[in-house]
């Protein structure tokens, strides 16, 4: 949203001005959810919404944000994205589906079932940002650094809710290794 003004005006209040419909359709899935009670909405230019959560349970978390554009769906959190979150990539799948899915991610996210990898490079320059799913880590954290081992990243940051509870790692040397091949993959 960086072409946006830096402030969107409150939503809904007679400040704000009209939504586009898809804007409206995601609105009226998300307004009621519990987690958007306790955010913020702001409208922004052309027609757009914003819904920033930073308390839950009256307390500060890292920001959650959920914004439409373009008849899309971005959810942000633990400094990673994803647009129109939907199972099995659908064509053009209905706001509503959409917005259940983004609904979902967020939940995983708040109650610890899903964390964030950051990647960054000796300089403290941003390599990339994947998901952390339930399991071993370590194996998850190679599998990130090897993702974006042309970027060279010398540290990993694992962010959750709180950043009380963030971790950091050093990225182990052979985590930049290209994957080999196996004879038994050559073979075939």
């Amino acid at each position: 949203m960086s072409s946006l003004p830096d402030q969107g005006a409150p939503y809904p209040s007679p400040d704000a001005g009209p939504i586009d419909e898809w804007s409206e359709r995601a609105y009226a899935a998300i307004r009621d959810w519990p987690l958007a009670r306790e955010g913020n909405w702001t409208r922004w230019e052309p027609g757009y919404l914003l819904l920033t959560i930073s308390r839950i349970d009256n307390k500060d978390v890292e920001p959650i944000s959920l914004y439409t554009a373009d008849e899309e769906l971005t959810v942000e959190f633990g400094y990673w994205e994803t647009h129109n979150p939907e199972p099995f990539d659908l064509i053009d799948p209905e706001v509503e589906v959409v917005v259940a899915h983004a609904k979902a991610l967020v939940e995983d996210w708040v109650e610890g079932r899903l964390k964030t990898a950051v990647l960054t490079n000796a300089e403290g320059g941003w390599c990339g940002t994947t998901t952390i799913e339930p399991g071993e880590l370590f194996p998850q954290l190679k599998r990130a650094a090897q993702w974006v081992r042309n970027f060279q990243p010398v540290a990993i940051e694992v962010r959750t809710l709180l950043k009380r509870d963030w971790q950091h790692f050093e990225v182990e040397p052979d985590w930049l290794s290209p994957p080999s091949l196996s004879p038994d993959r050559l073979s075939r």
